[in-house]
């Protein structure tokens, strides 16, 4: 009896360790979500800044340093997917940067950073 109380508390004691330290990974993984979206929206403002006054050379200077900025934040997108997969969508989008004109790709950026700049898990609305 007292050997099977000791392997009950063991296990419980295991468990709530494990729950613990998953806990702590996941705040790693928000810091570096958000990490990637504030480049994200550095990214948008300065692409924003193009208007359709803006000469041709200087709108391809101002793409080329938002496609840079954007492309800045894709380390900070793999490290939160690596400690957390449900960031996966946000460094996959980052990572088109290199393929898909940003103007495209902005519409989801925003989406996806404004459920990890939320506090609240049911903003995907």
């Amino acid at each position: 009896m007292a050997r099977l109380r000791r392997a009950i508390i063991g296990a419980g004691t295991l468990a709530f360790v494990g729950i613990a330290a998953s806990g702590c990974g996941n705040s790693g993984a928000i810091s570096d979500a958000q990490s990637a979206c504030r480049q994200v929206s550095k990214s948008i403002a300065l692409y924003a800044s193009i208007t359709p006054s803006t000469p041709a050379d200087q709108a391809a200077q101002i793409a080329s340093m938002a496609q840079s900025e954007l492309l800045a934040a894709l380390p900070h997108a793999a490290a939160a997917t690596s400690a957390d997969g449900t960031y996966n969508a946000l460094m996959t989008t980052i990572g088109e940067a290199s393929r898909v004109p940003e103007n495209l790709l902005i519409p989801a950026l925003k989406a996806q950073c404004r459920v990890v700049m939320s506090t609240s898990p049911f903003l995907a609305q």
